[in-house]
This record gives structure tokens, C-alpha cells and sequence, in this order.
């Protein structure tokens, strides 16, 4: 005879309690950290916490916590817009220099009509490149919204965290964000996404929705022959190697390059290829050692210093007599460790994702007169152009870095091609862009090749030591055409 489990009153009760704690529980913290996954994030619901016009803050559990902040999204997510300016008002006069909270306020502010686009960043897994990308749609917002005030077509803003995530990581966050985004109608354009793998893995999915993304970030060679749908407002990883072999071939009579990158990073290895195939062949030693490929090296921090050292003394019994690094964010410290016990005996060149605070406090003494390519200098600029002077008044901050300046171009680009048309559509602001489009950036005009490259110029650095403090100084800009 089957025995039949019969549960009394009391303890069911309880059991659906339990029940009901564990599921309404199991989410209550949709930003994970880099690396992991969650089932929660195979469906709608999860995905589209990642995504705000001001409800929710995608910083919270990044940032220290502020009530002040935290009051005003909640205002904002229960419809009391009025209390939620006032409070994001006095917060900013306190704290100016956070870009999420200047666009929640911009977002309040918005007038119909007004036209939506969206930004997505790393925020969960790179929160300070995902600020300086927000303090260049913020202020481009800004500046737009103000002039349109009265006319209208204001600019509302989607901020999306997409944790630079996809299939190369074993994920694919970037891709549902971008789906998601795809199906919000409302939404003309993205400015996005961070890494060019990130782009990449994105790009099929707003081409099937006729939805331009413009990235400020992603440099390899591949985006552009991807898809027709894909523009963006930084040099090209060929623009950038161009200028750092003609700075090594202008510095040196006959330049024995070493090059290290990760070939787990689109970037890096477009980066790394273009500059070998610019400089030439026989000027590359080492081309075929595994060791010059950052992802091969030990995962323990400490197993690096002696990988470096191993790595020099081969280059220089190979007579080397410059290192060229190209690694993406997440292989920085490995290049690093290159850079420490180097010590300065070989001069050394850097891609952009060298162009970081991280190599200034990390390399100190080590990484001066390295000399790095990117595509902005606000110092080397800044007799061009009163944007300076007005970052400054809005951050509150003395300058601000390249990432911000093309993200702020990206987004007037998407402005003024929405704005160009009678009646925006998707597909319109593709054709507008793609068409002599021009339109006023943070320092010059903001163009797009046939293909959708911009139409710029590279700036190179070098580090040097101020006092006793290590920056980053113009050292001369290299024409692209």
C-alpha cells in the first residue's frame, strides 16, 4: 500500500513561506561580480534590472553609500518626479562628480517631445571607465537639452550595465542587454558597448533591429567590415599602431620590437597584428613565443615578476630594443610586471588600455617616457575649444580623459541625426549618419568615414614625473589621412 505524505495545516503554511522567501530572495542582487554566472540572468525580468532612466541605480553596491542618493531613485521609481529633482539638485551642488545622478536629473528635466537613446558600460565590472563614459553622455545631454529647452527634441537617456560580458567570457550578458534594448521601440540609438569583443558580439543584434550603436571605445579593424549599423568616435587600432610605428622608426635607426598582448581580446590582437604588419616583419622579434601572449601566463599575481624577467632576458638576447604593449584592461598588471622590471632600459609604447591611473600608480619611476597612443588629450587640446572650462565648471574636476570626450561625441552624433529628421526612425538615423554627416564635437567636428570609422587623428603621450606626482603628457599628434 503506497503511504501517502500528508502535511498538517501549520507546516504547510510554514513550508509556503519558505517557498515564497527563497524566490522573492534569489535576486535581490542582480549585479554580480565579473566572472560569475546566474541562471536569474537567462530571463527578461533579470536583464531589464540592468537597465534605468533613473528608477533603480545600477552604481548601488559599487559605490559608497549616500541616502541622500539612494532617496531620490526611490522617489523617482514611485512617480514623485518634483521631490526626486529637488533632492538630485542639492545632491549634485555636494557631490558634482557623478555622471548616473546627472542623468537621472537630465532625465527629470525632459520636455515633450523628446527622443531616447540608450549608453551601455561595464559598470559592474569596470565602474570608473563606465563613469568616464557617463560624464561624456551626461554633459553631451546637457549641452543638448539646454539649447532645446524651449524648440524641443530634448534627449532622454537609458543608462545599461552590460558587465562587458559575452560569449568570449563564457556569457552573454551583452548580447540580452543589447536584445533588450533592441525591443524597448522608444530607443533610437546606443552608444556603446566598451571592448570591441563586447561590440562585436552585439553588433548582429541591433543590425537585425536597425539600431545604431556608436562606440567610443571599441577599436579593432574587424567592427567595421561587421555591419553597416556600427559607427564610432575613436581611431581605429590601425590609426593608433600607425602612430606608434612612426614613433619608433623616427626614434630608433632600426627598431627590434618586442610585442606582448592577450589573444583572448579582439582588441589586443587587432592592436598587436596591425602594429607588426605596420612596422614590418623583420623589425618583430619574438613574434612566435607564447610567452609574449599575457593569457598564457600563471592567473597568480605572484608568479609574475618572474615570468617578466624571463621574458626581457630573452628579448635581450635577441638584441630588442623596444617593447610594444597592447594588452586589453583586464591583462594591464601582467603588462605591468613587464614595465617594473624593465625598469626604463627599453623604451616602450602602449596602446590606449594603457592609458590608465592604474599604470601611473603601478609603474611610477618604471613607466617614465613610456609613450602611449590614444585618441584624446584634453591638455593637448585645450586652447581648441571651451569644453575644458565647461567640464571643469560641471565635474568639478581640473580635466577629464578620452574616454569621456569621444562618449560625449558619440551622443551628439545620435542627437543631431535624430534631430535631423522629421520623424526619427531607427533605420533614419543609420542613413543620416552614413550620409557627408557632420556635427560639432567636444574639440572639432565629429565625421564618419564610408564605412562608418571616424574621421580622426591620434594623440600620443608619454609619462612623465611632475614633482612628485606621475602623469601622462602631450607629446605630439599624429595625422590619420
Amino acid at each position: 500500500m503506497n503511504k501517502i505524505l500528508r502535511v498538517k495545516p501549520l507546516r504547510l503554511i510554514l513550508l509556503s513561506f519558505i517557498v515564497f522567501v527563497v524566490v522573492s530572495c534569489g535576486d535581490l542582487n542582480p549585479y554580480r561580480p565579473s566572472g560569475e554566472t546566474e541562471t536569474i540572468l537567462e530571463n527578461t525580468s533579470a536583464i531589464s534590472k540592468r537597465i534605468t532612466f533613473g528608477e533603480k541605480s545600477l552604481a548601488f553596491g559599487q559605490e559608497s553609500f549616500n541616502p541622500q542618493r539612494e532617496k531620490a531613485v526611490r522617489s523617482i521609481a514611485d512617480g514623485e518626479d518634483d521631490t526626486a529633482t529637488r533632492i538630485l539638485t542639492d545632491y549634485l551642488k555636494s557631490k558634482p562628480n557623478d555622471p548616473e545622478a546627472r542623468i537621472f536629473l537630465n532625465n527629470l528635466k525632459v520636455k515633450n517631445p523628446y527622443h531616447t537613446i540608450a549608453v551601455s558600460v561595464p559598470i559592474s565590472s569596470n565602474l570608473g571607465a563606465s563613469q568616464e563614459i557617463l560624464r561624456g553622455v551626461a554633459h553631451a545631454q546637457s549641452d543638448w537639452n539646454n539649447s532645446r529647452s524651449v524648440s524641443g527634441g530634448m534627449l532622454k537617456v537609458a543608462i545599461a550595465d552590460d558587465d562587458d560580458d559575452n560569449p568570449n567570457n563564457g556569457t552573454k550578458i551583452a548580447e540580452e542587454v543589447a536584445t533588450e534594448l533592441a525591443k524597448t521601440k522608444e530607443i533610437l540609438g546606443v552608444v556603446g558597448h566598451y571592448s570591441s569583443d563586447t561590440s562585436l558580439a552585439t553588433a548582429n543584434i541591433y543590425e537585425k533591429n536597425q539600431l545604431v550603436s556608436i562606440s567610443p571605445i571599441s577599436t579593432s579593424v574587424q567592427l567595421i567590415d561587421n555591419t553597416p549599423y556600427f559607427f564610432r568616435t575613436v581611431p581605429s587600432d590601425r590609426a593608433a599602431a600607425q602612430a606608434l610605428a612612426r614613433y619608433a622608426q623616427a626614434q630608433l635607426n632600426s627598431p627590434k620590437a618586442v610585442v606582448f598582448y592577450n589573444s583572448d581580446s579582439n582588441y589586443s590582437k587587432s592592436l598587436s597584428q596591425e602594429f607588426i604588419s605596420l612596422l614590418g616583419t623583420l623589425n618583430i622579434i619574438r613574434r612566435e613565443d607564447p610567452d609574449c601572449d599575457l593569457s598564457t601566463w600563471s592567473k597568480n599575481p605572484e608568479d609574475w615578476g618572474e615570468k617578466a624577467t624571463e621574458v626581457l632576458k630573452k628579448a635581450k638576447r635577441d638584441s630588442a630594443n623596444v617593447l610594444m604593449l597592447a594588452p586589453s584592461s583586464g591583462y594591464l598588471d601582467q603588462a605591468l610586471e613587464i614595465v617594473q622590471v624593465n625598469k626604463g632600459n627599453l623604451p616602450v609604447l602602449g596602446g590606449d588600455d594603457v592609458y590608465s591611473p592604474r599604470t601611473l600608480d603601478k609603474g611610477r619611476d618604471s613607466a617614465v617616457k613610456m609613450v602611449v597612443a590614444i585618441a584624446w588629450d584634453i591638455d593637448a587640446n585645450e586652447t581648441d575649444s571651451d569644453f575644458p572650462k565647461r567640464s571643469q565648471e560641471l565635474w568639478g574636476t581640473a580635466s577629464v580623459n578620452w574616454r569621456t570626450i569621444t562618449a560625449y561625441d558619440a551622443t551628439l552624433a545620435l542627437a543631431k541625426a535624430i534631430d535631423d529628421q522629421a520623424q526619427p526612425t531607427r533605420e533614419g538615423v543609420r542613413e543620416k549618419l552614413s550620409s557627408n554627416f557632420s556635427t560639432p564635437g567636444a574639440f572639432k567636428t565629429v565625421k564618419f568615414s564610408d564605412t562608418g570609422d571616424y574621421d580622426g587623428d591620434i594623440q600620443l603621450v608619454e609619462v612623465k614625473k611632475i614633482g612628485s606626482q606621475y602623469d601622462f603628457v602631450p607629446l605630439m599628434t599624429y595625422l590619420i589621412n
